[in-house]
């Protein structure tokens, strides 16, 4: 069984306040894909509503470790989106490795810096993880907004080689531009498998070890606002790769739809009959494997 941790936050969006943040996206999709699993984050509004919702299928065991979620404030023009940070939580660490000892596999994924880029090392350590990079390489600029601080991702590598296999998903805009540019060596260098999203713009999968590239058409058909598609991506690609024990790129091309059908905004967000129909209309445009 896999288990997530991930932040709570809380999202002024046009000055309307919402449940967000990783736990909550992930958590939803989680249960639209019958998905047993155990969700780490803080005592906050988000964990409340997990817990009611999870409890009636019985697939979504919420363990709070710390008090208080994030808070941004969201500014939304055409597909550009900028953040503030108004407030951040913290994991309690101790808590959060006793509740993770006995799992195989984890996905974390924060929003700022609610767990330190060191406390990884342990997480992963032994453990197939995935891991979501936008909360470990954003930082606060002078004007307020949150912008990324795109080296971190190296040094984020560098504490996920205590990992029995380390899997990094962000948007392109969160890894440093060779990671772009030459996916293959970007990935050797962290010793990772990548999976580089850029809207809806093909993306990037890369198996480290098997020394693959992958280019992938998304779903060019679906409309709406993308918060929280991100997340949907991350938490349907560990899915797939610890409990449905599929590849990488299969993986990344089933979680590529989920993402897309996020952004209709209705509820629920998809089913698996949809997701097994239009996996198929994902293309695979390009492919570079060397020995």
């Amino acid at each position: 069984m896999l288990v997530v941790v991930a932040a709570s936050t809380l999202d002024y969006v046009a000055n309307e306040l919402r449940l967000g943040g990783p736990a909550y996206y992930i958590g939803i999709a989680m249960l639209h894909l019958n998905s047993r699993i155990l969700l780490v984050t803080t005592r906050s509004s988000v964990s409340n509503f997990l817990k009611k919702h999870g409890d009636v299928l019985d697939l979504l065991n919420v363990v709070e470790a710390g008090t208080g979620e994030t808070v941004f404030r969201i500014d939304i023009s055409d597909d550009n989106r900028s953040l503030k940070l108004v407030r951040r939580s913290k994991f309690e660490i101790e808590r959060v490795l006793e509740v993770v000892k006995n799992f195989s596999a984890i996905l974390v994924s924060t929003t700022y810096s609610e767990l330190n880029i060191e406390e990884l090392a342990e997480l992963a350590r032994e453990r197939i993880a995935v891991v979501d990079v936008q909360g470990f390489i954003r930082k606060v600029a002078e004007s307020g907004e949150v912008v990324h601080d795109t080296v971190r991702v190296f040094e984020l590598g560098k504490y996920l080689k205590t990992s029995k296999r380390a899997i990094l998903r962000g948007e392109r805009s969160e890894f440093p531009a060779e990671c772009w540019v030459n996916p293959l060596r970007c990935a050797e260098e962290l010793e990772a498998d990548l999976v580089v999203t850029d809207g809806k713009m093909p993306f990037k999968v890369v198996s480290y070890r098997d020394k693959c590239l992958y280019e992938v058409k998304p779903l060019q058909s679906v409309c709406g606002k993308s918060i929280g598609s991100g997340d949907v991506f991350t938490g349907a690609l560990a899915h797939y790769i610890v409990n449905g024990n599929i590849e990488l790129l299969e993986a990344a091309a089933t979680a590529s739809v989920a993402a897309s059908l996020r952004l209709r905004d209705k509820y629920p967000w998809f089913t698996l009959r949809e997701l097994e129909v239009l996996r198929s209309k994902v293309r695979v445009l390009r492919e570079i494997c060397y020995a």
